[in-house]
């Protein structure tokens, strides 16, 4: 009777290392915005609720790899903002707006041309980021009482 041998564990890619780094950030993001019971408020619409049911909208699109794990290109924002208002003129100037007052409109320029350019992260880097971003996370957790 011949032993069954394993394969050995595939290394993630880095996508799937930067997309990891990306769902923590966004819930970090989230967490840093809400007040002490949890509730923070949509960047776009302005409505209130618990950073739980709030997503972590990104003002630069996700598929922009330079710009998808950059903290100030997340906010939260309602899953209407986020998922359909996005399509929607009105709402992204409402994005745009809020970008511009909350990091004047040098950063929000520089964040567009970043966009453009081609992300390299080694896998240190981002193991380096997800677990920063996890500890600060915990912080969040001790904050909020979670």
């Amino acid at each position: 009777m011949a032993t069954a041998t394993r394969k050995p564990k595939k290394e993630k890619s880095l996508a799937k290392c930067r997309d990891d780094v990306a769902v923590l950030l966004q819930k970090l993001v989230r967490m840093k915005a809400a007040d002490d019971n949890g509730y923070c408020q949509c960047v776009t619409c302005g409505k209130f609720d618990h950073y739980k049911n709030m997503q972590g909208g990104h003002f630069i699109e996700r598929g922009k790899t330079a710009t998808k794990i950059i903290e100030e290109n997340i906010n939260p924002q309602c899953a209407y903002c986020n998922q359909w208002g996005m399509k929607n003129a009105s709402i992204v100037l409402a994005y745009n707006e809020w970008m511009v007052d909350m990091h004047g409109v040098d950063y929000v320029e520089w964040l567009r041309r970043e966009a453009r350019r081609v992300a390299k992260h080694t896998r240190s880097e981002l193991e380096g980021m997800r677990l920063d971003i996890t500890a600060r996370i915990t912080e969040q957790e001790a904050r909020l009482g979670v």
